[in-house]
């Protein structure tokens, strides 16, 4: 085997660990939310310029709140799951977006935007 397709194989296993990974968070989160009652969870990320943050996470109903512990956990996994459907954005001008979970249905809706400059360049030579 090359070193390429080692390469490319190690980053395939990679990816299929990370993607069990969030499926197991994904599972042992939802029985420790429903059990506390919540009903949903909105997290919401941004990056940029080579690094990236969670910057909130919002829960319902409201009257709950989350120890340190399992907030991290929920800001750790919303990150991942996003990352997923949108590796790197992060870098340049970043991207942002949010995870909305809904619990009782176990659905999860992102919507991400990606930042960008755009130039246009125009040349008139010898004329």
């Amino acid at each position: 085997m090359t070193q390429a397709n080692d390469f490319y194989t190690q980053m395939l296993e990679s990816q299929r660990r990370a993607a069990e990974q969030r499926v197991e968070t994904r599972a042992a989160l939802l029985s420790e939310l429903c059990a506390i009652g919540v009903t949903s969870i909105e997290v919401q990320y941004e990056g940029y310029g080579d690094s990236g943050n969670v910057e909130d996470v919002v829960v319902t109903p409201d009257t709950i709140t989350l120890t340190e512990e399992l907030r991290r956990r929920v800001e750790d996994f919303g990150w991942d799951f996003a990352y997923a459907l949108s590796p790197g954005f992060e870098n340049n001008e970043g991207g942002y977006g949010e995870l909305t979970w809904a619990l009782e249905a176990d659905k999860i809706d992102v919507s991400h935007s990606n930042r960008y400059i755009s130039s246009e360049t125009t040349e008139h030579e010898g004329l």
